[in-house]
């Protein structure tokens, strides 16, 4: 009776010792899981983008008036996130400024005197809301604001013997935005309004940017 007693006991102790096994080595499955499912929900995307911008600045001064000219941008950038989501990139952009003298008699022959091109590189980050959340995969909305750091390369060719001596080298943009993602594919449209003054000696010369850009999103 007392070996039919052990045997039992010993039958019931070897049970609840391979339970326990089993619930140690099940638990580092179910975080591999969470982890899984985790990653799965905060999507990585990189992109690549190029567009047009429509550049204007503005200066106080008697005798230019700044006029919309065009330029563009070529970038990248990493995007991580779903619903709220953040982005950093860097960009190539030359937009282009035209200052019209206003002392000359206005003529189709001198629309383009004062145009001026800056080289430059912008460093956007980025924080959105893609609206459609659910369904970014295949279609998707969203909204963003950035800062948008930004380092004068060098400036253009032009009539009226502005160089980068005239000019900041760094200046600070805001952004805002809105963006449509279709499968591979998204559009974006906004505006950068500069906080700092393009010319040096405390010349007003905020400048802003319109721009659309199409890329491809990986």
């Amino acid at each position: 009776m007392k070996k039919f007693i052990l045997s039992i006991f010993v039958l019931i102790y070897s049970c609840v010792m391979i339970a326990q096994s089993d619930s140690l080595q099940a638990a580092p499955q179910n975080e591999k899981a969470k982890k899984e499912k985790k990653d799965r929900k905060r999507r990585d995307e990189f992109n690549v983008f190029a567009g047009l911008n429509v550049s204007e600045m503005s200066i106080n001064s008697e005798q230019y008036q700044s006029v919309i000219s065009p330029g563009f941008i070529l970038g990248a950038a990493y995007k991580r996130g779903r619903f709220f989501y953040w982005e950093a990139g860097a960009r190539y952009s030359n937009p282009v400024y035209n200052l019209n003298d206003l002392s000359k008699p206005s003529s189709p022959s001198n629309i383009l005197d004062g145009a001026f091109s800056v080289r430059s590189v912008d460093v956007p980050i980025t924080l959105g809301i893609n609206v459609l959340s659910i369904t970014s995969r295949i279609v998707g909305l969203r909204v963003f604001v950035s800062a948008v750091p930004t380092f004068a390369l060098g400036v253009g060719n032009n009539d009226i013997d502005i160089t980068m001596d005239n000019i900041n080298s760094f200046m600070m943009f805001g952004q805002g935005g809105i963006g449509v993602d279709a499968a591979f594919l998204f559009l974006e449209a906004g505006l950068n309004y500069g906080f700092t003054d393009m010319f040096k000696n405390d010349i007003q010369s905020k400048p802003y940017q319109l721009f659309l850009t199409l890329g491809f999103r990986f």
